[in-house]
This record gives structure tokens, C-alpha cells and sequence, in this order.
């Protein structure tokens, strides 16, 4: 009796088996995971069971064949020669072809396996969910930028000055943040932190002004001897840093922060008059003195109107010029019967600070139409609690508040002697429209480019809200346990593919800015 020929077919079901089993369970595993096997991983799985299936049918074939010779080779010269291969050979040969394709299929899977693994098909890594879907987990911004590639925090610049020394503010130019500092204005690169210009203060003088922003790609400076007035003032091209001109000013120098450009107009409140001149060449276009009694407390403008709040006696008075030619447009007499502080908030729409002396009089953000007609009261303390407010306006922290569609949002110090709230306020009825509570102390405010508001925490966080409801949108936190240090007056900047933080009181040797993304 001859044998019964069992290796190859044997040989054969065991490796199918054993592959059948390997990606069963691979296909059992996807499933209870939630995720079916997708890309190469699906079509070597695919390849395998049909490879499996293929095998078993050649192996049941050959054994069909050798039963029905007897167990031994076939005598029948025409079936091996002349005839139709067998079944069970023919199987065979497409079993070897099937498994050759699955085979290299997985070469394939684990060549490029890497990627697949850690990224999805958009682009977003697996097991991190994007920061616009999972508001509360860390999260980079997406914006492109050489910051992208950078570490959270890809850049500082080391305290400056003495302890206490305080900035006079800062402005956002696109790929470049300009900080006013006590030595002067220099201008640090978004991508890297280095100094792109600057306008170092004269020997023995302090910048001790600065205009909110800049418009036409030029901005105001002011520079001040200790205990002098504030009477040089300089006007700066942004794009390199030039001085485009230089003027000393008379009498008693600026009236605090009371400098503005509008359109290519220079805005100035200085030594009871208020000044316009040409940004370009520093040429006077025209002057308002103050009436007989009254005194400039703050301005602001834009292209077309330079709003002026003055004190007169007792009162006060906000009014409307023409930017381009100091003509009165409007007046509004202002619900004040004391000694006053003010802030213009907003030139369009129309939006003041006022906290006058009176314990009883008028401490409150004022809006009104284009017309000069009040239009919105929102007290400065009141149930949310008490809102920060600019420089030298009110008992809160100082902040900048923002102003856009329709509403009025600030900070305010709800559970504890600190900004821990974000709210947001109609400037048709000075109804709250939204608030926002923090998980943490609020920082410094801003608006980012894309509408969203956005707030700095304590732990370096970056909050972005939507505007209208106060929802929060994106939690920015950087990956890194070293952070440095924030001062307790920060500024916050948005640049393309981040965050600069700007630390404007030197506490405790923080850095002057650093940057986050």
C-alpha cells in the first residue's frame, strides 16, 4: 500500500488556519474597538481570508484526487498529459498567487504603516481630538506659521529695566508686535523674537506714551524726562521703525495718554489745545483750544472723527470733530457733576468710560449713537461684579474692553479680588448679553483676526470665545510644564500661528515678551 501523501495539503490548511486566526482577530479587535481596519491594514485582511479560502479549497481538491486514485499516482496517461488539469492542482497554483498578493500587500501595510498610524485621513492625529471639537483639551492653533514648528513656547525676550518699570502699551502688525517699553519701542518678530527695529529712548528719558493702534503704517510715541513733562513726541513708521518726524512740545506736554492717528491725521491733546497733524511730515492742520473752564481729559480717532472728552467746572462734555478739519460735528453734556476721569473706549460706535469723584455720581461705560444720543449705561460695578475698565477709570483691573457687533466685553471680578469672568454687554439697551466664567484668573483680553475673543489665563492658557453667545471655542494650553512667568498687567497679542504675551510691569524679572503657540 502506498502511503497517503499528506504534507503539502496538511501543511497547507495549518498555515491558513493560522493566518485565519491572525486576522480574525485582528478583525475582532477592530470591531469592538469602534473602527473597522481601514487603507492597507482592509486589503491585506481582505487578501488574507481569501487567500484562506482559496487554500482550503486546494487542499480539499488534492484530497478528492488522491481518493479517487486509490491513494496513489494516477495511471491515466491522457489526464496527466493531454487532459484538463486537476481541480485540486489548479486550486493550488491560485492559492500560491493569492497568498504571493497578500504577501506583498503587507510589505506594503508595513512600510507605510507609521503614517497611518498616527495620522487619520484629514490630517488630524488619532486619539487627539481637533480643538474646535474638545474645547477644554490642549489644542495648538491651527493658523500656518513658522511658530507651528516651533515649541510651545518658542521664544522669550528677558526682563528689561528696573523692578516696577512699567510699558505704555503695544501694537499688533501683522507677522510683528511692537512693544513700548521705559528704553523705547523696539519691534520683535512674531516667528522668532528677534528685534526687527527700534526707537530707543533718549539718554535719561522714558516713553510715557504710545497711540492705542496705528493706521496708514503709522504710529504715535512720546517720550518725558522723570518728573518732567511728556513733550517729545515722535511719529514712527511701522514697516522698519523710521522716524518720520519729531516734535517738542510746550507747557505742560501731553495730557496723559492723549494721542491718536486717524486715517493719515495725528490727534493730540497737549497743554489745554488739541493739535492735528499730518502723520507724514509732522505739518499742523489744525488746533482747538480749550474753552475758557474746561480742560482735554481723552481722545481717540479714527479716519473721520476724533472724539474729545473735556471737563468743564463741574462737568463734563463729549464731542464729535471732523479727523481732517477740527469742525464740531456734535456735543453731548455728560451725566457729571464732579471731578472726573475718562476713556474713550470706542470711536465707532461711540463708547466712553467716565468714574467721576461723586460716590454717587456716574461711574460707567457710556454709549451713544452717531448723533450723540445716549444709547447704553453699563455701571461699572454691578451684579456680575466689578468690570476692568482702562487706565485710571474705575476701582477694577485695567484692561482695554472690546467693542464689536453691538456689544461691549470686559472682565470682571465676580468670586474674588480678581478678573475671573469674561462678559459682554448690548450697547443698544445695556442689557448682559453673555457671560463666561473662567477656570482661573483672566490675564489680559484681545481680538482675534477670524472675530473670536480671546483671553489669557493664569496658567498660560488661551480661551478663544464666540463672540455672540460666550461659548468657548478653543482651548489653546502649550504642551511644555516650564512656562514663563505673566506679570500682573500683561498684554495679549494674536500673530500668525499664535499668541506674543507682552509682560508691561517688571514684578519679579519676567520676561518683557514671550511668545505662545
Amino acid at each position: 500500500m502506498i502511503p497517503e501523501r499528506r504534507g503539502p495539503s496538511t501543511g497547507a490548511v495549518a498555515l491558513s488556519g493560522a493566518a485565519f486566526g491572525a486576522a480574525a482577530v485582528f478583525l475582532g479587535a477592530g470591531v469592538v474597538a469602534g473602527d473597522w481596519p481601514t487603507g492597507w491594514a482592509a486589503v491585506v485582511c481582505a487578501l488574507v481570508l481569501t487567500a484562506v479560502g482559496v487554500t482550503v479549497r486546494a487542499a480539499a481538491g488534492r484530497t478528492a484526487t488522491t481518493r479517487d486514485s486509490g491513494g496513489g499516482p494516477s495511471l491515466d496517461k491522457t489526464d496527466t498529459a493531454t487532459g484538463p488539469a486537476a481541480p485540486g492542482r489548479a486550486s493550488f497554483v491560485a492559492a500560491v498567487v493569492v497568498w504571493a498578493v497578500a504577501v506583498l500587500a503587507a510589505g506594503i501595510w508595513a512600510a507605510t504603516s507609521g503614517d497611518d498610524d498616527e495620522r487619520d485621513g484629514g490630517g488630524t492625529a488619532k486619539g487627539r481630538p481637533s480643538a474646535s471639537a474638545q474645547p477644554s483639551t490642549s489644542a495648538r492653533p491651527t493658523a500656518a506659521s513658522s511658530l507651528d514648528a516651533a515649541p510651545a513656547v518658542p521664544w522669550t525676550v528677558p526682563a528689561v529695566g528696573q523692578k516696577y518699570d512699567e510699558g505704555v502699551g503695544s501694537w499688533a502688525l501683522g507677522p510683528t508686535v511692537a512693544q513700548g517699553r521705559i528704553d523705547g519701542l523696539f519691534a520683535y518678530d512674531a516667528a522668532g523674537g528677534s528685534v526687527r527695529w527700534s526707537v530707543p529712548a533718549p539718554t535719561r528719558e522714558a516713553l510715557c506714551a504710545i497711540t492705542p493702534d496705528t493706521e496708514e503704517g503709522i504710529g504715535l510715541v512720546a517720550h518725558g524726562r522723570h518728573e518732567k513733562p511728556c513733550a517729545t513726541l515722535l511719529a514712527v513708521r511701522t514697516s522698519d521703525g523710521k522716524v518720520m518726524w519729531r516734535r517738542k512740545l510746550g507747557g505742560t506736554g501731553l495730557v496723559g495718554n492723549a494721542l491718536a492717528v486717524g486715517g493719515t491725521t495725528a490727534v493730540t491733546a497737549e497743554d489745554g489745545t488739541v493739535r492735528a497733524r499730518s502723520t507724514e511730515s509732522g505739518e499742523q492742520r489744525w488746533q482747538r483750544p480749550a474753552p475758557k473752564g474746561c480742560l482735554p481729559l481723552a481722545l481717540d480717532a479714527d479716519a473721520t472723527r476724533t472724539l474729545l472728552v473735556e471737563q468743564c467746572g463741574k462737568g463734563a462734555r463729549l464731542l464729535a470733530l471732523d479727523t481732517r478739519t477740527g469742525t464740531q460735528r456734535w456735543t453731548r453734556d455728560l451725566p457729571v457733576e464732579s471731578t472726573a476721569t475718562a476713556s474713550v473706549v470706542s470711536v465707532a460706535p461711540v463708547v466712553v468710560a467716565v468714574d467721576e469723584a461723586d460716590a454717587r455720581g456716574t461711574h460707567a461705560f457710556l454709549g451713544f449713537d452717531d448723533k450723540g444720543a445716549p444709547t447704553a449705561s453699563v455701571p461699572l460695578s454691578g451684579p456680575e461684579g466689578v468690570l476692568s475698565a482702562p487706565e485710571g477709570v474705575g476701582d477694577g483691573r485695567t484692561v482695554r474692553p472690546l467693542v464689536r457687533d453691538g456689544l461691549l466685553i470686559t472682565f470682571a471680578e465676580h468670586e474674588s479680588m480678581v478678573p475671573d469672568r469674561v462678559v459682554a454687554y448690548s450697547l443698544k439697551d445695556g442689557r448682559k448679553a453673555w457671560a463666561h466664567d473662567a477656570e482661573g484668573q483672566t490675564m489680559a483680553l484681545a481680538a482675534e483676526p477670524d472675530g473670536r475673543v480671546a483671553y489669557l489665563g493664569s496658567d498660560a492658557s488661551v480661551t478663544l470665545l464666540d463672540p455672540a453667545t460666550g461659548r468657548t471655542a478653543t482651548v489653546l494650553k502649550p504642551d511644555t510644564a516650564e512656562l514663563p512667568a505673566i506679570s500682573i498687567a500683561p498684554e495679549l497679542l494674536p500673530v500668525p500661528g499664535g499668541h506674543v504675551v507682552l509682560n508691561q510691569i517688571n514684578m519679579q524679572a519676567e520676561p518683557a515678551a514671550f511668545a505662545l503657540r
